[in-house]
């Protein structure tokens, strides 16, 4: 690891707490979500019900300051504390691939 300190993992408790309040979100907005809470860390699968298999996966990870949704892609997509933005972040990385897949120019 290089002398890189590691912060501690946040907390399966509170992961799944976080997780949940953008699945909400995400529902809002049309996604399609499932619940992988029984991984380590627990995850969130987002898709498209038109595309189930284009998705990503989003954690939660500690950072120096707060937690934040981390995809699976690496890209960290906004604090714990901001679903809506979260949720905004997801639909970008996943839109140009889900209308690839259905054919579309969206």
């Amino acid at each position: 690891m290089g002398g890189q300190v590691l912060a501690p993992p946040v907390s399966s408790f509170t992961s799944r707490r976080r997780l949940n309040a953008l699945r909400r979100v995400l529902h809002k907005r049309g996604w399609a979500t499932r619940r992988r809470y029984e991984a380590s860390p627990p995850l969130l699968l987002v898709f498209s019900a038109q595309a189930p298999h284009i998705g990503e996966s989003v954690t939660v990870v500690r950072t120096p300051h707060e937690p934040w949704f981390l995809a699976c892609s690496g890209v960290y997509l906004a604090p714990c504390a901001d679903s809506e933005q979260a949720a905004e972040e997801v639909g970008l990385l996943l839109t140009p691939w889900v209308a690839a897949a259905l054919g579309s120019s969206e």
